[in-house]
């Protein structure tokens, strides 16, 4: 949640300012507003990157455990009866997969990879951000316009009667 707070204020910080300084971007369906929310993406995938990369990470290495808990459980049906009752009685929880949490997961792959690898997809990472927030920003100024619309067509009719 910390971090939707974080690219949500940059992204609206950054589509103000581009749209009142650079594009002049209007109310409604103007596209100058689409430019002006996808000139952030860069700032706020510096957020957004890690954070996609380690949840990632994270599920992958819960998907290769579970598949090597799997293989080992098949492995172990020549156990005997009195060791599977006994497994069964008194299970030990391990954790799933080698990242206890996302700080886990963040300083293991920095100490093994270098910091710079929390920024793997970066550039397609900012690519779709850029998509998602141009589209944001495009229609809500289009649908906020004719929302407000829509209010004074039903604020004169209530007027008339």
């Amino acid at each position: 949640l910390v971090s939707l707070s974080i690219v949500n204020t940059l992204s609206f910080t950054s589509y103000s300012y581009f749209r009142q300084n650079h594009f002049r971007g209007t109310d409604g369906w103007d596209y100058r507003n689409a430019l002006s929310g996808m000139m952030g993406a860069p700032l706020f995938g510096i957020v957004t990157t890690p954070e996609n990369f380690l949840k990632t990470q994270m599920q992958l290495d819960n998907v290769q455990s579970k598949r090597e808990e799997l293989m080992e459980s098949k492995s172990q049906q020549s156990i005997s009866q009195t060791n599977q009752t006994l497994q069964k009685e008194y299970p030990t929880k391990q954790p799933s997969g080698r990242f206890t949490n996302s700080f886990h997961c963040a300083k293991t792959l920095a100490s093994t990879h270098g910091a710079t690898v929390l920024y793997t997809g970066h550039a397609i990472n900012t690519i779709r951000e850029a998509a998602f927030v141009g589209t944001y920003f495009f229609c809500y100024e289009g649908y906020k316009s004719e929302f407000r619309k829509l209010l004074l067509q039903f604020g004169n009719g209530l007027g008339r009667m």
